[in-house]
């Protein structure tokens, strides 16, 4: 859990970062404001661009954790299910064998 705060963490500081440098770096910029304003908005579609490509990213990585532990979580409910009903099995053989 506290891996996954972190890689969001630093996701989100990767993020905030990049949208800062770059708006800093159009800002100091010698350009004419329409030349700027050209700038901004071409950085601004390209960061999104970005996001987007992020998001779809880390949402097929979520959906492939989701399937192996659905996969690991029935292999272990079975795995439960099988050692309960082997452990009825042994406790019932011992009742006969002491009932001898």
């Amino acid at each position: 859990m506290a891996e996954k705060k972190a890689v969001k963490s630093f996701l989100w500081g990767a993020l905030t970062g990049a949208i800062t440098g770059a708006a800093a770096a159009l800002l100091f910029a010698p350009k004419s404001g329409r030349e700027l304003r050209g700038d901004i908005a071409d950085t601004a579609q390209k960061v999104g661009e970005k996001t987007a490509e992020i998001s779809r990213q880390a949402g097929s990585a979520v959906q492939t954790l989701a399937k192996r532990t659905s996969g690991l979580i029935t292999d272990i409910r079975s795995r439960r299910s099988q050692d309960a009903a082997e452990a009825v099995s042994t406790d019932e053989k011992e009742e006969e064998a002491a009932a001898l």
